[in-house]
């Protein structure tokens, strides 16, 4: 193993189940990968409070069985001990995982299963908390006589009511008679604001094109949660 993934292994309290017996596939991101995401977030991970988070990052990085490259491509996917399913997708000649992480070093064998050498940490999307996915807005279709003036579609826009407090609307920076021009690049519709949310997924985002006193236009990721 690399060794910051071994100091993560072992702060998570995975050693032992990562070199016991296998047969296992492990996804082993590079120092560098490590690196990548900086040393405030790597030892905030660290710390023992976020210790099953940790161990909820690590086991993404590990299949059961020995899954080699020609096999994974075969199968498109894989199931990982813990998190989504990982996919596999070869690019311009070289294995990616999950469309933008690259393999590279291939099958490389151990003595309890293969490993593939990775150049980017995954990080699994949030367990959803039972409940409805929201963003924290309310809104309704935008009135002829506002969207004529704004110059915009009255069927693809939408005047924000009310921000729900401590939303993640609220903390993304909407406001109440702001109007949503567009959602992730195409027409604001109460159809189209449930659809991105549902494909967003928990933790996701969803960029709205924001109006603001009639005239400014700017960007807004809004962060999806839930409603219980």
């Amino acid at each position: 193993f690399r060794s910051t993934l071994l100091a993560a292994a072992q702060a998570a309290g995975l050693v032992a189940p990562l070199v016991g017996e296998g047969p296992l596939t492990v996804l082993a991101p590079t120092d560098d990968a490590f690196a990548a995401l900086g040393d405030a977030q790597i030892a905030e991970l660290l710390k023992p409070e976020n210790k099953d988070t940790l161990a909820r990052i690590l086991k993404y990085h590990v299949i059961a069985g020995a899954v080699g490259s020609t096999d994974a491509l075969k199968a498109g996917a894989a199931a990982a001990l813990a998190g989504p399913e990982v996919s596999f997708v070869l690019e311009g000649g070289r294995l990616r995982i999950n469309g933008d992480v690259n393999v590279i070093a291939n099958d490389v064998k151990a003595s309890n299963g293969v490993i593939h050498v990775i150049d980017k940490v995954l990080i699994p999307a949030p367990e959803r908390p039972p409940g409805r996915l929201v963003i924290g807005f309310i809104s309704e279709p935008c009135s002829p006589q506002l969207a004529a003036f704004l110059g915009v579609d009255a069927d693809s826009a939408r005047l924000i009511t009310e921000v729900v407090s401590g939303s993640e609307a609220e903390k993304a920076g909407l406001r109440a008679f702001d109007v949503i021009a567009a959602v992730n690049g195409g027409a604001a519709t109460e159809e189209s604001i449930t659809r991105a949310k549902e494909e967003a997924g928990y933790g996701g985002t969803v960029e709205l094109a924001i109006m603001r006193r009639g005239t400014k236009t700017r960007s807004i990721d809004a962060s999806v949660g839930v409603e219980h």
